[in-house]
């Protein structure tokens, strides 16, 4: 298992998606069980979408 930032993540699975990642999402640790290479677009598009709900639950509205 790896532990790495979404970051890292996205930049290998697929670049052009860090502009639609917030500072603080893209920073969010994820476990990769069988390696970063494993990782297909479609699983990281499950990881993306995951981050992103969890990220707006605790956003606090003004």
């Amino acid at each position: 298992m790896e532990h790495l930032p979404l970051v890292s993540l996205v930049q290998f699975v697929s670049p052009d998606w860090l502009r639609m990642l917030k500072e603080e999402e893209q920073s969010q640790l994820i476990v990769v069980r069988d390696g970063i290479r494993r990782v297909s677009e479609e699983d990281l598009i499950e990881i993306v979408e995951a981050v992103i709900k969890e990220k707006r639950q605790h956003a606090i509205y003004h």
